[in-house]
């Protein structure tokens, strides 16, 4: 008989409550305060687990694999907490606790807790922190990173809702028929065998496990909001996006979007059943998966280590045009509604920009704050502490343009300079031999939409050069 959905206090206080009822059941609990909002609202997970000792570094070393599920990054898309709440309970205290033998996992139910209570999509700065897991602009997003960092889960599943009428009425005459829209990481440089694991051990049990529930899925997608256009678009290969920044760190990242963004309380039922049936075929198959997740990460870990300096990589890629049957509801009769649509698909992606991969990145002292930013993703960042030379390349700024999604960002067009690079005292060295180097691909390479550079985070082409040998200078590690 609720007209809301659970509040911030209702579930910080149930969060605790599950923290004693798991110790009954013979598991650890404790809760996690990744951060805070921008509104001072905590944003707090449950981690749930067999081992005894509940820090970070004993967890990555525990030889079980971690399992990150988050819930509302957009404030407007509820089920995915709810649906998470229910989890928590049955992963405490419930059937889904036998998991916790094979894996460690985190709740994070509710990631941006002021657009929740605002019922609003972004997070109370208007920045989508959905978007922000390059920049970390917001807290909300520095959370999650936090969490990423310290305890590198092997799988992360990220709950949204989209919305089931609005552009599909407006284009197509219909409403949204798939109980739930799903895709793993499609960014340049996820690696191929972290696609793989994605699609063939959980893509594939997670579509007949739907079936037998009798809920229906399709690949995420969305629609132009120009009105002219019906083209349709798997979610973006761009890096700075949740599902993608995961996949570059070498975790199964997969979206899962029920069908409701734009419903309020309508069939939140039908939506927080099919969160929860999807979250469930999820972890179950962490569990079957527990020894290959471990082997897979250590392989990927260490061969991206092994690619610094040699070979090419991918900077920018877009998706590859191709048709598809959307299928709809037709809303006079309820029946079926085929639709076939112009389909960009994420699943192959066309480069558009590479280059040859360097052993590293100079960036210049005064860059502190971005320096700081991909200590934040988890990277390793050395100080120089004596001045040297190396061979690099830096970049010669030709023109500029502003992007129409990003206000006040201005992407520019450079050329790539070789150069001996003089690098000072107090600058910075970003290596590429480490698991985490196509975080730092993605953010200081400057021409690219989700640059540094791009967003003014460096301050500009100049502050920033390729480093093509291995630095002979001596150098400190941030803590």
């Amino acid at each position: 008989g609720r007209m809301s959905f659970t509040s911030q206090a209702e579930l910080q206080a149930l969060l605790r409550a599950l923290t004693r009822e798991a110790k009954q059941a013979s598991l650890r609990a404790q809760i996690l305060v990744a951060g805070v909002s921008q509104t001072g609202q905590p944003i707090e997970a449950l981690l749930l687990s067999r081992q005894t000792d509940l820090s970070p570094a004993a967890l990555r070393a525990s030889g079980r694999p971690t399992v990150l599920l988050v819930g509302q990054q957009h404030g407007d898309e509820p089920a995915g907490a709810e649906a998470l709440l229910v989890l928590a309970r049955e992963l405490a205290q419930g059937e889904l606790s036998a998991l916790t033998e094979r894996l460690n996992v985190i709740v994070l139910p509710r990631a941006n807790p002021d657009g929740a209570q605002a019922g609003r999509r972004a997070t109370a700065s208007g920045i989508d922190a959905n978007r922000d897991h390059l920049l970390l602009r917001t807290p909300e997003a520095q959370a999650i990173a936090g969490l990423l960092r310290d305890y590198a889960p092997a799988v992360v599943a990220d709950a949204h809702e989209y919305p089931a009428v609005g552009a599909y009425l407006d284009k197509f005459g219909g409403v949204a028929r798939a109980d739930v829209l799903l895709q793993y990481a499609t960014a340049p440089n996820v690696h191929e065998f972290v696609t793989r694991a994605a699609e063939e051990w959980f893509r594939q049990p997670l579509l007949a496990r739907l079936q037998r529930e009798g809920l229906s899925a399709d690949w995420y997608h969305t629609l132009s909001t120009s009105p002219e256009t019906r083209r349709v678009a798997m979610g973006a290969p761009r890096p700075d996006m949740g599902r993608n920044a995961a996949g570059l760190r070498h975790a199964v990242s997969l979206l899962v979007e029920t069908r409701g963004a734009d419903l309020g309380r309508t069939h939140l039922a039908r939506r927080v059943h099919t969160q929860v049936v999807a979250m469930t075929s999820i972890l179950a198959s962490a569990a079957a998966r527990a020894d290959d997740l471990i082997k897979l990460r250590r392989f990927v870990d260490t061969e991206t280590i092994s690619r610094a300096c040699s070979g090419e990589v991918t900077l920018e890629a877009a998706a590859t045009p191709s048709e598809y049957v959307l299928r709809l509801i037709d809303p006079a009769s309820g029946a079926d509604m085929p639709v076939s649509v112009a389909w960009d698909s994420s699943l192959q992606l066309q480069p558009l920009k590479t280059r040859i991969r360097p052993c590293g990145y100079w960036l210049a002292a005064r860059e502190n704050e971005a320096a700081m930013r991909l200590r934040g993703l988890g990277l390793t960042v050395q100080r120089i502490e004596e001045k040297g030379v190396v061979r690099g390349e830096g970049f010669r700024e030709t023109s500029r343009s502003a992007l129409a999604d990003a206000p006040g960002a201005l992407l520019p067009q450079v050329e790539v300079v070789p150069a001996l690079l003089d690098v000072d005292p107090g600058s910075w060295y970003v290596p590429l031999d480490q698991p985490l180097a196509a975080l730092a691909i993605a953010a200081l390479e400057p021409d690219t939409p989700s640059s540094y550079v791009t967003h003014g985070l460096v301050g500009g082409v100049t502050s920033v050069s390729r480093v093509l040998a291995r630095p002979g200078f001596r150098t400190s590690t941030l803590p």
